[in-house]
């Protein structure tokens, strides 16, 4: 036993640790690995642990257990002998014992039954008692009898039968009750649930979206949103499709701001309202809830269009846009403006009186949506492409809404200004026999045959604009005018002008190529035509006079001649274009003068003797009567826009500036020749 208690001792080791509370990781690897390296440090731990070591000590181990066991059992047998004897002794003393206490216990039970009958039956008694008891006791000395009667009577026990079986019916009955009850619920839920999914199956089958809210995946939803609009309007593009107690659908928006709105456009001229966009009626709440999923989209995307057009105005403030917390305006034309702001839906109609200007209204308010949903449909487009660099640039620009409609309103302003001053001046060289003409064209706006038919129109929105005029001052000058508006950038038209290649003016007034100011590409047009007239008229007098030549001077709009005879010679002849106004009407103009000087000698004669005689410039005249003279003749057209844009030349306004009947260049030239004494054609020769 020593010896094998020694061996246990030499063997075992235990690893210590404080005493913790059970965790899911108790008999976790790592915890095993640390207590295998602790134990058998010696041995080299976990490391060294290999499946031949294991079996080596479990089979020693057998061996040392089997050694010891033997052992105990040799002195186990050595000492049973004399200890059974003793053992066997014990057991019957304590079996007796037993015995003898129940053989107490049942004498007990039969001494007390006895004395209890012995007051009844006394010779029964006697027979079963013991003598102690009844010397020590006596008989009858003990009896019993009942206290209280029993009150359960037949009739009682029938009454109760009966009361439970009225709970029994009762209890039948109101179950009975409970299960119509629920029958009729069921049924009216199951006619509330047909409503409600009748209802949102025709929602999805006029292509709204139904979908899980994500923060409620019981309850269905319908999005009434744009996936592409920003940010702030896309988490608030969800509705809940809530189910009423009659199986009506209840749309919750949740936080809906200021309830629906709607934007409006008012057009003003002169300060005085003369259009206006018409607003539509609030929906009441037991309206078909399409109808109330229509006002929510409608709500939703006049809310972000208000938003978009707030931060455009701030980067259009130098083309007549301005904005307040309520209110964008942007200039039309110098006299009518456009404000546009937002307001809430009415559940009455408002009496509004129609203006001439509500259709102007209607299609800018119609553009504003459509610019909208063009910079989602671009949106969607680049979400699809792969994303671009990240740099350190600025946030975009906003969405172009108000930039188109100031495009088309710029240019078309531009085309109209072109052609009030084209016009006129066409018809001014006309009215002095210079076959003059023009003729403009809108260009067609081409675009890709791949777009839907909405993508077209959209894109037409926003595209380049041109316009072109062909302007023909003689057959062989003629000028092309393309007018080029960009969406982009400073919204300045660009002017590109060319001179037809057989044109003598290319050298003497060449092209700049493109023009940005109106007023700049009109003093071209009005130099060159000017340049023009000159020099066709130098040819034209050259051929009609004899002596010396009339020349160009260092202006190419003024002739000029030498003459030897210094008793009476016109010097020099001035061709001037330029754009005048009438006061009265203010209507733009052009007038074409001629100028002439003449000298007697060295000495200039004074400004009412500098031109020939009046009766020369009458056509056909041929008396002299009148002394009147002058020194310039002009040729004046004005442009009537109320008119439908049409010139005209004025007789009042001739004579306002020294013209008194109306003539050609050629008679001019050709009274000019006779007063020198040196023209040789006659009066049926054509100027041009």
């Amino acid at each position: 036993m020593d010896l094998h208690t020694n061996t246990i001792e030499d063997d075992l080791l235990l690893s210590l640790g404080p005493d913790q509370t059970p965790s899911i990781n108790e008999n976790s690897l790592a915890d095993k690995i640390s207590r295998i390296d602790f134990q058998r440090a010696e041995s080299g731990g976990f490391r060294g642990l290999t499946e031949d070591n294991l079996r080596e000590e479990i089979l020693g181990e057998r061996i040392v257990s089997k050694e010891c066991s033997e052992s105990d059992s040799e002195s186990t047998e050595e000492d049973e002998e004399p200890d059974r004897i003793k053992e066997l002794a014990i057991a019957r003393q304590e079996l007796l014992c037993q015995i003898d206490s129940a053989h107490q216990s049942a004498m007990f039970a039969l001494d007390f039954i006895s004395l209890a009958l012995s007051k009844d039956a006394p010779t029964q008694a006697v027979s079963t008692i013991s003598p102690e008891l009844r010397e020590f006791v006596g008989l009858g000395t003990l009896g019993f009898d009942k206290l209280n009667a029993t009150r359960i009577t037949d009739t009682k026990i029938n009454e109760n039968k009966q009361v439970v079986r009225g709970w029994q019916i009762q209890s039948l009955n109101r179950t009975v009750d409970s299960i119509l009850a629920a029958a009729t619920r069921l049924e009216k839920e199951i006619e509330s649930e047909t409503r409600y999914w009748e209802q949102v199956l025709d929602i999805s089958n006029n292509g709204w979206a139904i979908c899980c809210l994500p923060m409620e995946k019981q309850t269905l939803g319908v999005r009434v949103g744009i996936s592409d609009a920003s940010l702030a309007f896309k988490s608030r593009s969800l509705a809940a499709l809530r189910r009423n107690h009659d199986g009506s659908i209840f749309l919750d928006q949740g936080i809906s701001g200021s309830g629906p709105q709607v934007i409006r456009v008012r057009i003003e001229t002169n300060g005085t309202k003369t259009g206006s966009t018409t607003t539509p009626l609030l929906v009441p709440g037991n309206a078909p809830v399409q109808a109330l999923i229509l006002q929510a989209r409608n709500t939703l995307f006049a809310e972000e269009l208000w938003q978009e057009l707030q931060r455009e105005a701030r980067f259009l403030c130098s083309f007549g846009v301005s904005s307040t917390s309520s209110i964008v305006t942007f200039t039309l034309t110098p006299w009518k403006k456009a404000l546009i702001d937002i307001v809430p839906l009415c559940a009455q109609s408002v009496s509004e009186s129609h203006g001439k200007d509500d259709f102007f209204a209607s299609g800018i308010h119609t553009a504003l949506h459509l610019g909208l949903t063009w910079s989602h449909r671009l949106v969607r487009r680049r979400r699809a492409q792969p994303p671009q660099p990240v740099t350190s640039n600025p946030l975009p620009e906003p969405c172009s809404l108000m930039r188109p409609i100031l495009t088309r309103l710029i240019h078309e302003r531009t085309v109209s200004e072109v052609i009030a001053f084209i016009s006129p001046l066409t018809t001014s060289l006309r009215s002095a026999s210079i076959s003059a003409s023009y003729n403009s064209t809108r260009k067609k706006i081409t675009l890709p045959v791949f777009l839907t038919k909405a993508e077209q129109i959209l894109t037409s929105l926003s595209s380049q604009l041109e316009f072109f005029i062909k302007f023909t001052i003689l057959p062989d000058t003629e000028i092309s005018i393309t007018i080029r508006t960009m969406a982009y950038r400073d919204i300045i038209p660009a002017f590109q002008v060319q001179l037809n290649p057989e044109s003598p003016m290319i050298l003497t007034c060449p092209t700049p190529g493109i023009f940005h100011s109106i007023q700049d590409f009109q003093e071209w047009i009005l130099w060159c035509t000017s340049c023009a007239i000159t020099q066709h008229l130098q040819g034209c007098l050259s051929r009609c006079t004899d002596g010396p030549k009339w020349q160009l001077s260092t202006y190419s709009n003024i002739l000029k001649r030498e003459a030897s005879d210094f008793e009476k010679v016109i010097r020099f002849i001035c061709i001037n274009v330029a754009q005048v106004y009438n006061q009265k009407n203010d209507y733009p103009g052009v007038r074409l003068r001629i100028k002439w000087e003449r000298k007697f000698g060295s000495i200039i004669v004074a400004d009412d003797q500098m031109s020939i005689p009046e009766t020369e410039l009458i056509e056909g005249g041929v008396n002299s009567k009148s002394k009147k003279i002058n020194d310039f003749y002009d040729w004046t057209a004005w442009y009537d826009k109320a008119a439908g844009g049409k010139s005209y030349v004025e007789q009042d306004t001739r004579e306002k500036f020294g013209a008194t009947t109306e003539c050609s260049l050629f008679d001019i030239a050709k009274a000019i020749g006779k007063f020198s004494g040196q023209v040789k054609v006659d009066d049926h020769t054509n100027f041009t």
